[in-house]
């Protein structure tokens, strides 16, 4: 059965060149693509909510995710 891994970036669109924080592999594994973004919203949410209303406002921080197809299982 194949398998998905989430990957999310953080990245700031403070100037001219956005930056991104290492990404973060989710040590979950989904069993399809709509389950693995399904749970990238709902993390990329988390994330934010965490970071506060004010920070994430200052530094236009915003998630890129994706899943990427691992080995089958």
């Amino acid at each position: 059965m194949t398998k998905f891994a989430l990957i999310i970036w953080v990245c700031s669109f403070v100037g001219n060149q956005p930056g991104c924080l290492p990404p973060m592999e989710f040590p979950s594994h989904f069993n399809s693509w709509y389950e693995c973004s399904r749970s990238a919203h709902k993390e990329s949410l988390m994330i934010i909510s965490k970071m506060g209303y004010k920070y994430v406002n200052e530094n236009k921080i915003a998630m890129s995710y994706t899943c990427r197809r691992i080995s089958d299982l």
